[in-house]
């Protein structure tokens, strides 16, 4: 497969796209769509917040046993919050690890043209805490980072705070603001850049070629060294892409928004108009109904999301690919054609994916 450049890549990731998901299947596209989430979801490592014991404030020392009445309700109040933070963080690991492992699936999936995610996700198995361990590594980094850009500005930003309110912001007090927000931009290209860089560089190795992350490391370096200027294009269309991208979907969530809850919108006028003032018997009915309505117009509004995003992402997974693939011989092997004695649902599995 010859290399292609960054605008040379949409074009085969379209009609790539459009093939696996041929012909149109609700489940499937639900299927997919729920993984492409996920993975999607993956990209972020949030810790959740922690409840401050000494943000819980001290009882009152109005009398004894309003004091006590004041203790035992903060430390009811105290034990709610460990609970559902401990709990919170629980989730959110569960979350992360379940979201890490469909990355590794999605990239399959999308590479050998499989809709079956079982095998899929048996078969990466040994790389999802290899990925983990390194997503990890790279978001503490990035925190890192993150703390060296802001500590100055907002260091700069507290020292220009106008000691009398009445008085008006000073230059540097509204200077502070801009560096705050070059800061704060800074920080979202970094991250950006560290997620799509992690994902389209780094990933495919740890993934098709079972890399350590050394040597996937190093591999994503040379390449990125051997071309700068391409990497950097590729880096650029695909944020231009996003923008387009989002930008139509929500066109799309939006007329899809009409369709669904206009027709439903006049069924629920068409019901309280006959029913509003036929007895309680009659009422019954048409609350029921308004409940039914509305639980149906949000799973069929819900499912049109997820099958917008299954085709976004999965295009996005593709282009990523179709840009590696002149340049990692592996991943141009899968994206060949399929031969008319490929087995269904897939291409063969070559020896690193066995």
């Amino acid at each position: 497969m010859i290399p292609l450049n960054a605008t040379e890549a949409i074009s085969p990731a379209i009609e790539h796209t459009k093939a696996f998901l041929q012909p149109f299947s609700l489940k499937l596209w639900l299927k997919l769509g729920l993984i492409a989430l996920l993975a999607e979801a993956g990209s972020q490592f949030i810790f959740p917040p922690v409840g401050n014991p000494a943000a819980t404030g001290t009882p009152s020392a109005s009398g004894i046993g309003a004091a006590s009445g004041g203790i035992g309700i903060t430390s009811t109040m105290m034990a709610v919050f460990v609970a559902i933070a401990v709990i919170a963080l629980v989730i959110g690991l569960a979350l992360f690890y379940l979201s890490s492992r469909m990355q590794l699936v999605l990239m399959d999936m999308v590479a050998t043209r499989t809709t079956l995610v079982a095998p899929v996700w048996n078969r990466t198995a040994p790389r999802t805490w290899r990925w983990i361990g390194f997503k990890v590594v790279v978001f503490l980094g990035v925190a890192v980072v993150f703390a060296m850009i802001f500590i100055v500005p907002l260091i700069y930003l507290f020292r220009t705070i106008p000691q009398n309110n009445s008085n008006p912001p000073t230059s540097a007090f509204t200077s502070s603001f801009v560096l705050i927000f070059i800061a704060a931009f800074l920080v979202f290209m970094i991250i950006l850049l560290a997620i799509w860089s992690m994902r389209d560089f780094v990933l495919p190795f740890v993934l098709f070629e079972d890399a350590t992350l050394r040597d996937a490391l190093r591999r994503a370096s040379a390449l990125i060294r051997l071309e700068p200027g391409s990497v950097l294009f590729y880096l650029f269309m695909k944020f231009v892409l996003s923008l387009v991208a989002g930008i139509a979907a929500e066109i799309c969530i939006f007329i899809s928004f009409l369709i669904i809850g206009l027709p439903t919108g006049a069924i629920g006028a068409t019901l309280w108009f006959f029913l509003h003032q036929s007895g309680s018997f009659g009422m019954a009915v048409m609350y029921i109904s308004f409940g039914l309505l509305g639980l149906v117009c949000l799973v069929t509004f819900l499912g049109t999301i997820i099958c917008i995003c299954c085709a976004l992402l999965i295009f996005y997974q593709a282009y990523a690919l179709y840009f590696l693939g002149g340049r990692i011989p592996v991943i141009g092997n899968l994206l060949r054609p399929q031969s008319p004695m490929s087995p269904p649902g897939g291409l063969p599995l070559t020896p690193f994916l066995s």
